[in-house]
């Protein structure tokens, strides 16, 4: 038998190992708190709180922005507030993208692990 033969036929095997797996996928919540754990867990707080300071800084400069007088202070608060959504934006894209790679880490370690059992079944038969 051939070899891709016999990979096909483990793989075919696997599949509800593999629907087990899709079942046991974390959510959205537990992606979000996973960026709590691990090495950068430390950064994720810090980003996490500045994010809360920087989103209610901006929500201030609206507001000031909204009750300025003169069109100077009007520009001042408005520019404030643009800067601080956009700060704050790219500190949420940073913690996403975070997620993002923690997940694809667990799924290349569970390709591994896959790929070990595969290569100790064909070893052995």
């Amino acid at each position: 038998m051939n070899i891709d033969e016999k990979i096909k036929r483990e793989l075919e095997q696997d599949n509800s190992d593999f629907d087990a797996i899709l079942i046991d996928d974390e959510g959205l919540f537990e992606r979000a708190s996973g960026i709590f754990k691990g090495g950068m867990k430390r950064w994720m707080i810090v980003i996490s709180l500045f994010m809360i300071i920087i989103g209610s800084l901006a929500v201030w400069a609206g507001y000031r922005f909204y009750v300025a007088n003169e069109m100077k202070e009007q520009i001042f608060w408005g520019v404030c507030f643009i800067l601080g959504i956009m700060v704050q934006g790219f500190a949420k894209q940073f913690v996403i993208e975070e997620a993002n790679r923690i997940s694809i880490m667990r799924e290349i370690k569970r390709v591994e692990i896959s790929v070990v059992k595969l290569t100790e079944k064909i070893t052995t038969s």
